[in-house]
């Protein structure tokens, strides 16, 4: 009876996580740093994930001023395209999500799993070969160009440990199609330069969702346990 009844509670629990992104942002030299943290990146009854994606800086920096400035606004995990990987001498309080780059002179995560009493959620971000071919990364730094079977990796490892999968992606929305055919993957955000529709892929199981920071909104992917499932609503909200 003891058991039926933890089992019982456990379904009828209701758990909230919110991944907010910020795609493309290219913030300005006067951005105001206090309210966008404040406003924004903060919630005191549900856990937020803030991540960063795509150009993070209007005019053009070094690797140091990416990080000094995704180091002060409340980031978590990033996929950055103007970040050429070159060592930087800051200390670093987020992480760099890749999963088909491999770098010693920055911390990276080729995945990672967020977890809240109910859910297990696994993020893997993959970096289309455009990114190598426009820019002049650190030569140090290994690029896997085969992007299908990175994201299939990753897959295998997550898939028996979590309950939904997110992949970050700047392969554009066609690709992103083809690689998650038949791959677990829940929802797939881009990080493309370019805004594209939202939808549910022709598969019928993963959704992908696309936004434009610098046009100032950002993607809230609202997460709730219920009743034994975890449901998703994508948002676009003002900053």
């Amino acid at each position: 009876m003891i058991i039926l009844g933890l089992f019982a509670s456990l379904l009828n629990a209701v758990d909230y996580l919110d991944f907010n992104f910020f795609i493309e942002p290219k913030f300005s030299d006067n951005f105001n740093k206090k309210s966008f943290i404040e406003q924004n990146t903060i919630n005191d009854t549900v856990r937020q994930i803030n991540i960063f994606a795509g150009q993070i800086l209007k005019k053009t920096k070094t690797d140091s001023s990416v990080v000094a400035f995704l180091d002060s606004v409340n980031c978590d995990f990033v996929c950055p395209t103007d970040f050429l990987f070159y060592p930087v001498l800051n200390d670093i309080d987020f992480r760099f999500l890749t999963a088909n780059i491999e770098c010693d002179s920055v911390p990276i995560l080729k995945e990672t799993i967020i977890t809240t009493d109910s859910m297990r959620v696994g993020i893997f971000a993959i970096y289309s070969p455009d990114f190598v071919v426009k820019n002049a990364i650190n030569p140090k730094a290994k690029f896997d160009f085969d992007i299908f079977q990175v994201a299939e990796n990753e897959c295998e490892k997550l898939e028996s440990k979590t309950d939904f999968i997110i992949m970050i992606s700047n392969a554009g929305k066609f690709i992103d199609e083809d690689i998650v055919r038949y791959l677990p993957i829940n929802v797939v955000v881009s990080f493309d330069y370019q805004k594209k529709k939202d939808e549910l892929f022709s598969n019928k199981k993963t959704h992908f969702y696309s936004i434009l920071s610098h046009r100032g909104k950002f993607g809230k992917l609202k997460m709730k346990y219920e009743n034994g499932k975890i449901k998703q609503k994508w948002i676009e909200t003002n900053f």
